[in-house]
């Protein structure tokens, strides 16, 4: 008799009607549960200030901020103080306000006990990851629209989104400049020596092919692990990179790749202290209670009460780029 898999009476027999096929092959399944393709939440971890000390419970909250005395002070007190005449007294600087507001988001899923008493496969880890994936996104995507909305945006080429082909990408003179204008409005780093950014993978692969001086570090080379930031990659131009795919993107020209739009990519730049958060409860899993009568009904869900807003504008800048990878 002719081996299984071979042609032969076995072929025959598993192909015609009654056949084995139909009673005896049957497909299996997995039974572990595996999630697919994913990039994790990004931007909350810049996050560098929030709410101190409220006066009171509010919808929204006013922070204020202290400016320094500027140059006009400072050339009026490099004339010498004569012996007889008292120094003229000035007003300290007036503040300015920040206000941040918070909203309540939520999200759930509903799963029943008949669903339960015929799943082949264990659910509820994968559902509660699930949810926890799916709060984390939300959130990098309020904090996306909260910088959107307190900054102005620049692009490589100084002409506008639309107009961004796939060769205007991200070039180590533009890391450069970045660098340069943080460094001239006095923004402090965050670890006392470098800035950071999250950028999309694509716009890493441009960066990593620049050479010459100052060029790509990976970070073991600079940090020590435990100060590794969630999907960082290297150092480069004296900015921390984080690369993740869930960074808003856009549609150049008609002049992008094969004659189709490029895409356009915002790389986010952040200096401390330039993103505020207002949190009256943080993200946390919401197990919803049994309402049916035979106690059939369940839900998990997620939910928070918070908000983010730009504290200091002048630490954050938003480049959009096009890549050479579409």
């Amino acid at each position: 008799m002719p081996l299984p898999g071979t042609a032969g009476d076995f072929t025959s027999v598993t192909a015609g009607t009654g056949s084995l096929s139909q009673h005896l092959v049957q497909t299996a399944y997995d039974l572990f549960l595996r999630a697919q393709l994913n990039a994790m939440p990004a931007l909350r971890q810049f996050v560098s200030r929030t709410p101190v000390n409220p006066s009171m419970q509010g919808d929204s909250i006013v922070l204020q901020k202290w400016p320094w005395f500027g140059e006009t002070a400072i050339t009026a007190a490099k004339t010498p103080l004569t012996e007889e005449a008292d120094v003229a007294p000035t007003k300290m600087p007036a503040t300015s306000t920040v206000t941040v507001t918070a909203e309540e988001y939520g999200f759930a899923v509903a799963t029943t006990r008949f669903f339960a008493n015929r799943t082949l496969a264990p659910f509820d880890e994968h559902k509660a990851r699930a949810i926890a994936d799916h709060a984390g996104k939300v959130i990098d995507e309020l904090v996306q629209d909260s910088i959107k909305a307190g900054i102005t945006e620049t692009t490589t080429d100084g002409d506008p989104e639309n107009a961004l082909t796939s060769g205007d990408d991200l070039t180590a003179a533009h890391v450069r400049e970045v660098v340069t204008t943080f460094r001239a409005n006095n923004v402090p780093t965050w670890d006392n020596e470098f800035y950071v950014a999250v950028v999309h993978p694509n716009v890493i692969h441009d960066l990593r092919e620049e050479t010459g001086p100052g060029g790509w570090r990976v970070a073991k080379e600079y940090i020590d692990d435990s100060l590794i930031r969630r999907g960082e990659v290297g150092e480069f131009e004296g900015v921390r990179f984080v690369q993740n795919n869930r960074v808003r993107k856009g549609s150049g020209s008609a002049t992008g790749h094969d004659g189709g739009q490029a895409n356009t990519y915002n790389n986010y730049f952040f200096g401390y202290g330039g993103l505020l958060e207002y949190v009256k409860e943080d993200v946390h899993t919401v197990v919803g209670p049994v309402v049916d009568n035979l106690n059939r009904f369940r839900t998990l869900g997620w939910y928070a009460d918070l908000g983010f807003a730009v504290y200091e504008p002048l630490a954050i800048q938003d480049v959009i780029s096009g890549a050479s990878l579409n």
